[in-house]
């Protein structure tokens, strides 16, 4: 058994602190039930799932209750065509397992964890490397696909992830999305093996049931073209061609995030009622508005704001994204709507002045809009305290979904995607389940070229 950094971290006092701290959690709850407080509270600090060792006589697999948080609010019961509420696949109880989504679900939630080999991603914890949302699961998505290449589960590192709101007591990612397997490592496995350098896992194969790596990059063959076995919606099965390539939206970067983002029943209220301040429902028509995701603030050469890393991009400005926008107007003269969305404060007022050119803007009007995505040690410390915009990211992204057209730099040509959040953004417009028209197309600003949701990845790779 190599020695690494599972071991050093899985020992039984680790366990016993951690059973003591989960079961510490649920007497607290019990007690507050009894008295009549312990749901109000559960919304209030549950912000992930406690996952017990377990023996061989225990069952391994924890499915979610079907049971919502709160008694009396069913959300498998809302209208899925209602604009001011989450439509999102729920996927809590393996009976919407067809397609690519349904295949990542049946992968990840096997009958026998314990049977099961798993290979475990740890995002770096320095402060150089902690990543923001966009980054972070571009990676993810990637590991995702060397792991069922492999035939692995893969589980995320439980330390903790540091850009998450400090009120989480978890402080990973199920801060906010459902757990991405049903499954956990085994308190005794059989064999860990650890590495460092991502081609190690390119040269051979692995016997050992854990293969743990930490880093920030994945291997070559986790971006080669793979085959899947997929269920389709009404029965029967087909081989499809995968392809994970980090800076092309390409179906299985769009099904990974989809599969991924599920959010927890706690987040997804809180989206909901969000969505329902804004009023979405009464200010605009899908088939006539346009997505527009901007990037600024850090994310620029040359910037100057404080605690945050330097730039990467020669932005572009806002008046090449309003061109854009003309032209897909000149395409579709119906449409007059923009959902406008940034971290930057100062795009938010610029955009306004458009108003006066026939566009109606509509905005998040609760985004925190922190100025900056910038993961460096200053940032950090602030996460100890005050939430980095991670949700208000996530409910600029349920908003933006409602849109037929999604103006993003894209141009797979290019040595780096511009900005994995925009990139995510893009491939989740790709979903039919998630929007809300039948084809949706993503506009390229740098070129205005147009990409349909129906397109090929062959398509979408051009």
């Amino acid at each position: 058994m190599t020695k690494g950094l599972l071991q050093k971290r899985w020992t039984p006092l680790m366990e016993l602190k951690r059973v003591y701290h989960a079961l510490s959690w649920k007497g607290v709850f019990a007690l507050l039930s009894f008295v009549g407080l312990g749901s109000e509270l559960m919304v209030r600090v549950r912000c992930g799932s406690d996952f017990i060792g377990t023996s061989g006589n225990v069952p391994s697999v924890q499915t979610p209750a079907r049971d919502p948080v709160i008694p009396g609010m069913n959300l498998d019961s809302r209208p899925v065509t209602d604009l001011d509420v989450v439509k999102w696949p729920r996927q809590l109880h393996g009976d919407d397992t067809h397609g690519i989504v349904g295949a990542i679900y049946k992968h990840q939630n096997p009958k026998d964890c314990n049977a099961a080999k798993y290979l475990v991603w740890r995002f770096p914890l320095s402060a150089r490397d902690a990543r923001n949302i966009g980054a972070l699961y571009s990676t993810i998505q990637a590991w995702l696909a060397y792991a069922m290449q492999t035939d692995r589960i893969l589980v995320l590192d439980a330390r903790n992830w540091k850009l998450t709101d400090s009120r989480c007591y978890t402080r990973n990612t199920e801060c906010y999305f459902q757990p991405i397997s049903s499954c956990h490592i085994p308190f005794k496995p059989n064999g860990v093996t650890s590495l460092r350098a991502a081609n190690e896992l390119d040269k051979k194969t692995f016997e050992s049931q854990v293969v743990e790596f930490e880093g920030a990059w994945w291997p070559l063959k986790a971006t080669l073209p793979f085959r899947l076995n997929v269920t389709k919606p009404g029965g029967g099965s087909e081989i499809l061609g995968m392809l994970s390539k980090p800076k092309t939206i390409t179906r299985w970067s769009s099904a990974a995030l989809m599969y991924m983002w599920r959010p927890q029943a706690d987040l997804e209220r809180e989206i909901d009622r969000i969505l329902g301040l804004q009023g979405l429902s009464n200010s605009i028509v899908p088939e006539k508005t346009i997505a527009m995701p901007v990037r600024a603030s850090d994310k620029c050469h040359g910037h100057t704001i404080k605690d945050s890393a330097s730039g990467e991009e020669d932005c572009l400005t806002l008046e090449q994204y309003m061109k854009v926008a003309q032209t897909v107007r000149e395409k579709d003269p119906a449409v007059d709507t923009i959902i406008f969305t940034s971290e930057s404060a100062d795009m938010v007022k610029q955009s306004r002045k458009y108003a006066k050119d026939g566009w109606k803007f509509v905005y998040n009007e609760n985004d925190s809009m922190p100025g900056t995505g910038s993961t460096n040690l200053a940032t950090l410390k602030k996460s100890t305290s005050v939430s980095l915009g991670i949700q208000s990211a996530i409910v600029s992204l349920h908003m933006l979904l409602r849109a037929k057209y999604f103006i993003l730099p894209y141009k797979p040509t290019r040595q780096r995607p511009y900005s994995s959040w925009l990139l995510s953004i893009g491939a989740l417009c790709r979903q039919r389940e998630l929007t809300f028209l039948p084809e949706t197309f993503v506009v390229d600003v740098f070129t205005g070229n147009f990409y349909s949701s129906l397109g090929s990845d062959e398509d979408f790779a051009k």
